[in-house]
């Protein structure tokens, strides 16, 4: 979902989010099973203070059971959540090249929370998982930082 302003970028961001999501599955050790990533797109949604809408929580289970008449899904389990808050007015500025390399990098960068959420992950290797991340945009043609 986009509002008027980043209504370009969700067709631009998902071939990049797709590939990389393909190419970081795998084990990284510990409990968690899926690993959930927002990248918020909407800034009317977004809270005033700057901070993600979601801040990275672990969850047992995760219910498929659909809202509103669509078709379920299958629940999933031991899934970690958070979300990404690009800075709006940037994005939107930005060439789309250089929009694709600056939300990866804003993802890479939000992934420093999987370090201090290691133990309660049961032996989550983080620094594996930003590694692969690394490698997997490198892989697509992008270089982050």
């Amino acid at each position: 979902m986009s509002d008027e302003a980043t209504a370009h970028l969700p067709g631009l961001l998902r071939l990049p989010f797709k590939e990389l999501s393909t190419r970081l599955q795998g084990d990284y050790g510990g409990v968690m099973e899926h690993l959930w990533i927002d990248f918020e797109l909407i800034e009317s949604l977004s809270r005033s203070n700057g901070r993600p809408r979601h801040e990275f929580r672990f969850t047992r289970r995760v219910s498929g059971r659909s809202r509103f008449g669509l078709p379920s899904s299958p629940d999933q389990s031991n899934v970690g959540h958070y979300s990404v808050r690009p800075d709006f007015h940037r994005i939107v500025m930005l060439p789309n090249e250089e929009a694709i390399s600056y939300a990866l990098s804003a993802v890479y960068g939000s992934t420093e929370v999987l370090f201090e959420k290691q133990e309660k992950l049961g032996g989550f290797d983080a620094g594996f998982f930003r590694r692969r991340f690394l490698c997997a945009c490198q892989s697509i043609g992008y270089e982050i930082s």
